[in-house]
């Protein structure tokens, strides 16, 4: 009894100290974190036609070490914004569609560039309203069903859709989706030991120990390795736009998305996210970005394109965040923003 009561505070002693350097680690910003994102247990329900949703009115956090202090609060349509119920002084109403970096992964949903594009201090332009749509893993497929469903209650006077270069993969080969619907089978743990797991997981002791195990394995990581890692998803994308398969699945979706539109008449435009990968190396990782772009040009559709406001800057890095290629920082969502800016002028100021 003597020696299990010594091993408990023992265990007690170094969660403490554990605790004390994970506190000084996050909140003194002793050095940069490194850990992924994640998504909290309850944030995704099955969907008839979408496959997958957000929760209406979840509330969370992201789940990834570095990222737990920032929330993830979901309206009642279930995406995460303020409740798309009309208000006084909205303005134009321009409903934002795309994916994880639409929602903001990693980041508050006070430093996306769909809150600063509705902020008239930020843009000089007031009398409008942004409304955020974005669903992490979301392709143009789940954009088409988005507006065939009436956009699910946002009621835009114009559309703006995020394009990531993987947007031809197909709605229902992802892992929300798969995931939602063993969840909606019973296939899944009981959601209050998810909950109790998270929230241990949230404590300054738990999130310090996996930023420790994640750089230990990344230090062990070779040069070549780690190359492997940073180029893997894009060199995915590039060999995806060479299946004819893949391209005419996104030109068939697109042809569809811009007769619904034009049969509601509800102007839209097309936006074409940079990648770290094809700002470092244009010529290897180019190719997608070419491609959608002609298939634009060849339809006369619209769309803004931020690839050189981004390779304009200094520090290609600090616009994403760390050890990611796809996803925004703070400060890559307000360059974002910026250019964004003169496309949602332009849109909005059409008869």
């Amino acid at each position: 009894m003597r020696k299990a009561l010594l091993v408990l505070v023992w265990l007690v002693f170094v969660f403490l100290l554990l605790e004390a350097a994970g506190f000084a680690f996050y909140q003194l910003r002793i050095s940069q974190p490194i850990s992924d994102y994640g998504y909290p247990t309850g944030l995704t329900v099955a969907h008839p036609q979408l496959g997958f949703s957000y929760r209406p009115n979840f509330s969370g956090y992201f789940k990834g070490s570095a990222y737990q202090d920032i929330p993830i609060e979901i309206n009642a349509q279930g995406f995460r914004d303020r409740d798309f119920a009309a208000q006084p002084g909205d303005g134009a109403r321009i409903a934002v569609l795309g994916d994880s970096v639409v929602f903001g992964a990693g980041v508050r949903q006070e430093d996306r560039f769909t809150e600063c594009l509705g902020d008239a201090n930020q843009t000089g332009h007031a009398g409008r309203r942004v409304l955020n749509l974005g669903v992490n893993s979301y392709s143009f497929g789940h954009y088409l069903t988005l507006a065939r469903l009436g956009f699910l209650g946002a009621a835009p006077d114009a559309v703006l859709v995020g394009i990531t270069l993987n947007d031809f993969a197909s709605m229902d080969n992802n892992g929300p989706a798969r995931r939602a619907r063993r969840h909606a089978e019973g296939w899944h743990k009981p959601d209050w030991v998810a909950r109790i797991q998270e929230r241990i997981g949230r404590t300054y002791a738990v999130r310090f120990l996996r930023e420790i195990k994640t750089r230990v394995s990344y230090a062990l990581v070779n040069v070549d390795e780690r190359e492997e890692y940073h180029t893997k998803w894009m060199r995915t994308v590039v060999a995806g736009w060479r299946s004819e398969e893949n391209r005419q699945r996104f030109e068939t979706q697109l042809d569809d998305f811009a007769a619904l539109l034009k049969g509601a008449n509800i102007p839209f435009d097309v936006i074409l996210f940079p990648e770290l990968n094809e700002l470092r190396t244009p010529s290897e990782f180019g190719e997608p970005r070419m491609l959608v772009r002609d298939l634009l040009d060849g339809r006369g559709l619209r769309y803004c394109d931020p690839y050189d406001d981004f390779a304009r800057q200094s520090d290609l890095d600090a616009l994403f965040l760390a050890r990611d290629d796809i996803h925004y920082s703070a400060k890559g969502h307000q360059i974002l923003c910026q250019s964004l800016s003169r496309c949602l002028d332009d849109l909005t100021s059409k008869p």
